[in-house]
């Protein structure tokens, strides 16, 4: 006969139940923060006189706090919350600072994956159609332009203290190369690169993560309840391969299959990364190849330096000069992308006219004769960290809307439509 009471019997059947389960889940949190931490853009920012106040927020850190309480996850920043609850199968999105929220069921989602296949279908044709349209009378041939893609993963074999836990460091770059096949006549810069180099810092999943990594996966399983995932991993495939931004590039044949091939080595080498990003600085910048006998960027004269006797406002004149050749060219170039090749040149160029020319006296690094010489530039420098890992209580107001909010419809009614 049993001696407990119906109070302690109860808390028994908690348990048990918890154990057909699986697993009790732990509370965790940490914190997660990304800043804007330098490069040309920064400097030029900077540079700007009265700059207005939101300019000036742009470089702020926006930091954010991942909170796990049992099935319920909340990603909190000061301008916005993301809250998923497991047990009602929504996802609540809270602006702080209009004071609205709206919710989106998983029935919602779901049935956006549903009809994803058809969609991108429905896209896909459309961009074919506007393709195929003939080209106008006046418009110009299109260019020859060619691009070539690298991503690599190495490991330099360092480690160091980071935010409290050893981390191992690995690099991740990015690079494209853009070169025209048939430049203008004026035109000094034979390649324009952009790279993206990433150094990153990784560490053994604190346990913390570990709780909000099962989470995760917890999430994926709920959402995707009758959803045909087999078949919408089919239907992505061209998305998830790259081909499927395959027309955007119809004028630039060669472009396509570059793009494809870029996305498929990005996914393989990012498996090469392990463990959690506990720290990870970004840059991302250009290089322009100028052709032999051209001055690069921020030369006082095309190889040599300045004559004894030149004021230093001569030299810089004359540095600048050089500059606007150059990058000119470059933003000439890659502008034949279309309007994200565009942009691209333009920033490229931009950073180029702000790089502060060769002092008098130094003496320029020669090139090869007959070989291009380069000047590179970096644009922008992100940091984003991941700190503060906690395995201490949650509190339960993190996952509440605040009163006096008001509701909005969920941005997925107006998707499915």
């Amino acid at each position: 006969m049993s001696h407990q009471t119906p109070y302690a019997r109860g808390w028994t059947v908690v348990a048990c139940l918890m154990l057909l389960q699986g697993t009790a889940w732990a509370d965790a949190a940490y914190q997660e923060s990304v800043q804007i931490t330098g490069g040309q853009l920064v400097d030029s920012l900077k540079s700007i006189p009265f700059m207005p106040k939101s300019f000036k927020q742009m470089l702020d850190p926006i930091v954010s706090h991942v909170l796990l309480h049992g099935n319920q996850l909340a990603n909190v920043s000061k301008a916005s919350t993301e809250i998923i609850d497991l047990d009602q199968e929504t996802i609540t999105r809270i602006d702080n600072d209009k004071k609205t929220y709206s919710v989106t069921t998983f029935a919602q989602m779901r049935q956006l994956f549903k009809d994803a296949p058809k969609k991108l279908e429905e896209a896909q044709a459309k961009m074919r159609e506007q393709q195929q349209q003939p080209a106008a009378a006046n418009e110009p041939p299109p260019p020859k332009v060619q691009v070539t893609f690298e991503v690599s993963v190495t490991d330099p074999g360092a480690s160091k203290l980071v935010n409290g836990v050893m981390a191992q460091e690995q690099t991740m770059t990015m690079k494209a190369h853009v070169t025209d096949l048939n430049p203008p006549p004026d035109s000094h810069v034979q390649t324009v690169t952009y790279s993206v180099i990433s150094e990153i810092w990784t560490a053994p999943k604190p346990p913390e993560m570990k709780e909000i990594d099962e989470f995760y996966v917890r999430y994926a399983k709920k959402l995707m309840e009758g959803v045909d995932v087999a078949g919408l991993m089919q239907s992505m495939k061209p998305v998830l391969n790259g081909s499927a931004i395959a027309p955007l590039f119809a004028k630039n044949p060669g472009m396509g299959p570059a793009v494809q091939e870029m996305t498929q080595k990005m996914v393989q080498e990012s498996q090469k990364i392990k463990g959690t990003r506990i720290l990870e600085i970004t840059r991302m910048g250009g290089e322009a190849m100028v052709a032999p006998g051209a001055a690069a960027p921020g030369a006082t004269t095309a190889g040599t330096a300045p004559a004894s006797g030149s004021t230093d406002a001569g030299a810089a004149v004359a540095g600048q000069v050089a500059t606007d050749t150059a990058t000119a060219a470059a933003a000439q170039q890659t502008s034949k992308l279309g309007a994200i090749g565009s942009a691209f040149g333009n920033s490229l160029m931009g950073a180029f006219r702000h790089k502060p020319p060769a002092p008098a006296t130094a003496q320029p690094v020669a090139a090869t004769e007959g070989s291009a010489s380069p000047s590179s530039a970096v644009l922008y420098e992100t940091t984003s960290q991941k700190s503060d890992f906690s395995g201490g209580s949650v509190s339960a107001a993190a996952f509440q809307v605040p009163t006096g909010f008001t509701r909005l419809e969920s941005p997925m009614v107006g998707m499915a439509k």
